[in-house]
């Protein structure tokens, strides 16, 4: 299964999907099949339901057809001019044809239809007779169903008998006329051929009726005559039950039904089915049906070969998109008029060249951001330096001073000395990249100490930090803040200056906030340094040291993240330093890369 499911991915799609086709179609194919032979049975079963629906019809017409000839029968002999008929003697011959012209022979037959006619056979030879009235001659007496009409003369008796007229052997009911316990005569009542016929003919079926002990008086079969004789084998039931059989019956090809049933006579009712109705129906609904899946399986081939022919070609043509693109075309052209997952995909493509060439463009920004970001922290580290005015100089010249203080016991001069040194020494390692919070926080501190001699008790400050005091920080961040807090704002205070520098968490920041109590700003003072900070304007005017801030921040940090101000005039001002809390945030800014939120 292995070896032939990566030869079939070595295929091209659109031969995938047609063998994908094969594969489901062949079941398909052999449930036709099975259906089909389903078919052909139900098909058979549905003629031969047909078939035992027919018998039963026929049943119950030989039924209706004995009650109904038994009354008649039983009313015509009990009727006393028929009596009177066959025992008076008649002088004249006029006498016998009054009654044959308004006797109640012809009242009988009009009141049945289903009868051909009523024949009374009689043993006086002095009897005019007619066709109606006959003398029973030798020959008659001699048939068997005469006998049995004499030697039961009280009951009925059902027989094919010898019709007078032409001799043709019919479905005859017959019972002797009696008078005082004597014969005198035996009726005939003599079945219609047409009532029969057209009440048993089938335009699909072969019919044999018989009667007592297979006695033939209905037959459209060729090899049976009418009045002929059927003799039953031992192999066919004939006890009263309903037998199927599929050949065997008389040579017939087809199956066959036989019944017997006893209504005072038997009755023997054989439908034989010819194998050709049979097929001729099946034939006819197999073409019917192979026509039909033959016309379903050519419409879906053309179907699918339509469909995997476009399904092919967009395929083709993202696949030569897509090439483009690994080769560095960005500027091919995506469009797919379609609302599927292959429209997806060229949509997918079309986002992946945009971000892509986004991914670019950042890539280049964040080169030119670190060229300009370096630039900014030389020329931060040059200012630094100039305005220090040769440290290595300046720092010598303090130990210097800090030694001669101490030596002539000024303890408070020389640690001020020690103090301005360990500033001046801060300044000199001030370096590219991170500094831990601890280092920055104790560089400002330093910064507030040196002001705190020079004001006095007129300045006092606080520093709190709930911050872990190894978190990251850019150098020079706070100090130059807590500077421009000093210059702005507690200079112009004559008594009780504070600075309060509070450092904390915030969601997803780190909170830098430097606030002081000095003479605040003016609306319009703080919107042209707010202009100042969005333009990160460093190259002349005051508050450099801000915009310097709030610069790097940016260009490290992202845009998100900078310097805020909250003032008021004559109510102190409040710088707010907003940084990133995760050090992942951090690191993919500093490499110039956008993250979810920023995007």
């Amino acid at each position: 299964m292995k070896i032939k499911h990566i030869k079939l991915k070595n295929s091209s799609i659109r031969n995938q999907m047609l063998i994908m086709f094969l594969i489901v179609i062949l079941p398909m194919f052999a449930a036709s099949i099975m259906l089909l032979v389903n078919i052909r049975s139900e098909v058979t079963d549905k003629i031969l339901s047909i078939a035992n629906e027919r018998a039963d019809s026929i049943r119950n017409r030989l039924t209706d057809l004995t009650d109904s000839t038994e009354a008649l029968v039983d009313s015509f002999i009990s009727d006393e001019r028929v009596i009177s008929f066959l025992t008076n003697d008649y002088k004249e011959n006029a006498d016998y044809y009054r009654y044959y012209s308004r006797g109640p022979h012809q009242e009988r037959l009009r009141a049945a239809p289903f009868l051909k006619s009523i024949k009374v056979f009689t043993e006086r030879e002095d009897f005019i007779t007619n066709v109606d009235y006959i003398y029973a001659d030798e020959d008659i007496r001699s048939e068997q169903w005469y006998k049995t009409a004499v030697e039961n003369s009280g009951e009925f008796f059902w027989d094919a008998a010898a019709d007078p007229s032409d001799g043709v052997r019919r479905l005859s009911c017959i019972k002797a006329v009696t008078k005082d316990g004597s014969v005198i005569g035996v009726v005939s009542a003599i079945v219609s051929d047409e009532w029969i016929n057209r009440g048993v003919t089938s335009e699909n079926n072969k019919t044999i009726l018989c009667v007592g002990s297979g006695n033939v008086f209905f037959s459209n079969y060729d090899t049976v005559n009418s009045d002929g004789r059927i003799e039953f084998d031992s192999s066919i039931s004939m006890n009263g039950s309903r037998m199927v059989m599929k050949e065997g019956l008389l040579g017939f090809k087809g199956h066959t039904i036989a019944e017997t049933f006893n209504y005072g006579t038997d009755f023997q009712i054989i439908l034989m089915i010819p194998a050709g109705v049979t097929d001729l129906e099946i034939n006819k609904l197999s073409v019917i049906y192979t026509g039909y899946f033959c016309l379903f399986f050519i419409l879906s081939l053309l179907i699918i070969v339509l469909f995997t022919s476009v399904f092919s070609r967009r395929i083709t043509l993202l696949s030569e998109k897509m090439h483009a693109v690994a080769g560095g075309d960005f500027k091919v052209e995506i469009s797919d008029e379609g609302k599927d997952e292959i429209a997806q995909l060229y949509t997918d493509l079309e986002q992946m060249i945009h971000s892509m060439q986004t991914m670019m463009d950042d890539v280049y920004q964040a080169k030119l951001q670190n060229e300009e970001f370096k630039f900014v922290q030389m020329e931060a580290e040059f200012k630094a330096l100039a305005s220090q005015i040769n440290p290595h100089f300046l720092y010598n010249t303090l130990e210097t001073i800090r030694m001669k203080a101490f030596c002539n016991n000024d303890k408070e001069t020389a640690d001020l000395v020690k103090k301005l040194g360990k500033f001046m020494r801060r300044c000199l390692e001030f370096k590219d990249g991170e500094v831990t919070l601890r280092s920055e926080l104790e560089f400002t501190n330093g910064y507030l100490e040196l002001q705190s001699a020079r004001f006095g008790d007129r300045v006092s400050y606080s520093i709190y930090s709930e911050v872990s005091k190894d978190y990251m920080i850019l150098p020079l961040v706070i100090q130059p803040v807590v500077e421009n807090a000093f210059v702005h704002g507690i200079e112009g205070c004559k008594d009780n200056g504070r600075i309060e520098i509070r450092v904390y968490y915030s969601g997803e920041n780190v909170l830098i906030d430097v606030k002081d109590n000095g003479s605040g700003m003016s609306a319009e003072k703080l919107a042209e340094l707010q202009a100042k900070l969005r333009r990160n304007d460093t190259s002349s005017g005051k508050s450099i040291g801000l915009t310097n801030v709030n610069k790097r921040i940016k260009m490290y940090h992202g845009e998100r993240y900078g310097l805020t101000i909250q003032t008021k005039e004559g109510g102190g001002t409040t710088i707010r330093i907003t940084l990133p809390r995760d050090p992942a945030v951090r690191s993919a800014a500093a490499a110039g890369v956008k993250t979810d939120s920023e995007r």
